[in-house]
């Protein structure tokens, strides 16, 4: 039975240690995996290692739902499939475990609820971006030059971990992830 605290940030921005001190100081744990990549997707290297390794009896902490993920039907997968594993998924900030009935009603309520707060984050965005190009203020995002690209394909195949190349880099590791999927 092993303790996981599951760690992530959207971007550099973001102080992802901050949340690890925070969730490490609160909880008894074996292992502290953290990353910084979208909660968009579940397609998130470390996150995808970690739950292919967790065991019947193992606890996955969290600070909030939405460390896990932004996709309602997503996260609710995730939770499902770990509870079936007999593995507990406790969410710090509201105190909960998963396996628990009052604990899987407030986690579905609040898997729809982070999923609501992304939609509207984004609708405001659009909004922004419509009325800036109305005002012919909006550029969009720059492009990566294709030699960063191509330098980062290189540092790859020398055996550079994906991580080190976007931070040598200065791109974000999902942007890195994008370009090398094109």
């Amino acid at each position: 039975m092993t303790t996981y605290i599951y760690c992530r940030t959207s971007t550099t921005d973001q102080n992802v240690q901050q949340q690890a001190d925070f969730l490490a100081n609160k909880h008894k744990h074996d292992y502290i995996v953290s990353e910084q990549f979208t909660g968009k997707t579940l397609d998130r290297p470390k996150f995808k290692k970690l739950v292919d390794e967790l065991r019947a009896g193992d606890t996955l902490i969290v600070r909030e739902v939405s460390r896990i993920g932004r996709n309602t039907a997503e996260v609710l997968e995730v939770a499902e499939d770990l509870k079936k594993r007999d593995i507990s998924l406790i969410i710090d900030n509201l105190g909960i475990d998963i396996r628990t009935p009052a604990g899987e009603m407030v986690f579905t309520i609040l898997t729809a609820a982070a999923k609501m707060e992304r939609d509207l984050l984004l609708e405001r965005q659009a909004i922004g971006i419509e009325r800036a190009k109305a005002q012919g203020k909006y550029k969009g995002r720059k492009s990566i030059d294709p030699s960063v690209i191509k330098l980062a394909k290189s540092l790859i195949s020398d055996g550079m971990p994906k991580a080190q190349v976007a931070k040598q880099l200065n791109i974000g590791q999902s942007t890195l992830y994008k370009y090398l999927a094109s």
